[in-house]
């Protein structure tokens, strides 16, 4: 019986250690991935005040907006690639008049 109890135990850690990684590989949803691309744009102070906006399909998130210099859009991809679950950044900005 003690034996019994025993590898109970160890099955039901092991399964629940299992189900802890497949939920921390699940892939984030496309809404969940672009929420997370612009959380990430909008702790730059100075992306923030651009008023960026950001889709994503299939993992590939597009970034669209103005800019006032080029170093604005480099910051901006550079910041959305680190987003775990970004495969691929299209960015769309464009110079302010």
């Amino acid at each position: 019986m003690k034996r019994f109890c025993i590898r109970a135990l160890l099955l039901s850690s092991l399964l629940s250690v299992a189900a802890l990684a497949h939920a921390e590989q699940t892939p984030p949803t496309d809404e969940e991935l672009a929420a997370s691309v612009q959380q990430a744009l909008n702790s730059d102070a100075e992306l923030q005040t651009l008023g960026l906006k950001v889709s994503s399909k299939k993992s590939e998130v597009t970034i669209e907006g103005g800019m006032t210099d080029d170093q604005q859009m480099f910051k901006a991809g550079q910041i959305a690639e680190k987003v775990p679950g970004v495969k691929f950044v299209i960015n769309n900005m464009v110079p302010k008049n």
